[in-house]
């Protein structure tokens, strides 16, 4: 049988607009519950994100805490390094004297006799001392004075002859050399010998780099 809808056309209107706005409150009520899930889901990712924020702060602070009472500590520790450099540098810009002294006794000839032996550092190798500018002359100083005696003007040239063969010396000159008579006696003869007294005097070798910046106090001479 065909089934005959009895209701007039208005009932069967509100009807339908009543199942529509039933649905429309459904689908409603649904989107609320899922933007209710949402907000609870990301509400407790943003609380646990909060969580790590603060702690991570609070061991940011602790650790800031922790250098600022290790700061003296690592000034001290700067300072220690600084001077260690220093001294490094004052220790490898020293004048080797004692290895120049060796070499003097192991170049000087067997008749040449020092009298005396003069040594001073030049004020460009003080430490503190500006380096001298690259290509310009170094300026001319007497480092070290040999005073001696020996037999004959051409063993005088022969020790200066030497000397040169020292690395740390250079500009090796003659200061003086002159003549007198000395009386040499034996006990089988007596002679009357001639014997030179002579001067030299040397430059040390500057350095390739500069010394340390600090200056030394009291810089004297070596004799």
């Amino acid at each position: 049988m065909k089934r005959i809808d009895l209701l007039p056309p208005e009932a069967r209107a509100k009807a339908s607009r009543e199942r529509g706005l039933l649905y429309a409150i459904l689908i409603l009520v649904a989107v609320v519950v899922a933007l209710g899930l949402v907000y609870m889901q990301q509400n407790s990712t943003v609380n646990s994100k909060q969580s790590e924020v603060d702690r991570l702060t609070a061991e940011a602070q602790v650790v800031q805490q922790q250098a600022l009472a290790l700061a003296p500590y690592a000034e001290i520790q700067s300072t220690r390094t600084a001077m260690t450099q220093t001294a490094g540098g004052i220790y490898e810009a020293g004048v080797p004297w004692s290895t120049i002294l060796q070499e003097i006794g192991l170049v000087i000839p067997e008749n040449v006799r020092l009298q005396s032996l003069t040594c001073t550092v030049p004020p460009a190798m003080v430490p503190g001392a500006a380096l001298a500018v690259a290509g310009a002359a170094p300026a001319a100083t007497t480092d070290v004075t040999f005073t001696g005696t020996t037999y004959t003007h051409k063993d005088v040239a022969e020790f200066m002859t030497r000397l040169g063969l020292i690395p740390q010396l250079s500009n090796i000159q003659l200061g003086s050399s002159t003549g007198a008579a000395a009386a040499a006696a034996t006990a089988e003869t007596a002679a009357t010998t001639a014997t030179v007294t002579f001067t030299v005097t040397a430059t040390l070798r500057p350095y390739l780099t500069a010394p340390p910046t600090t200056a030394l106090q009291g810089a004297g001479v070596v004799q």
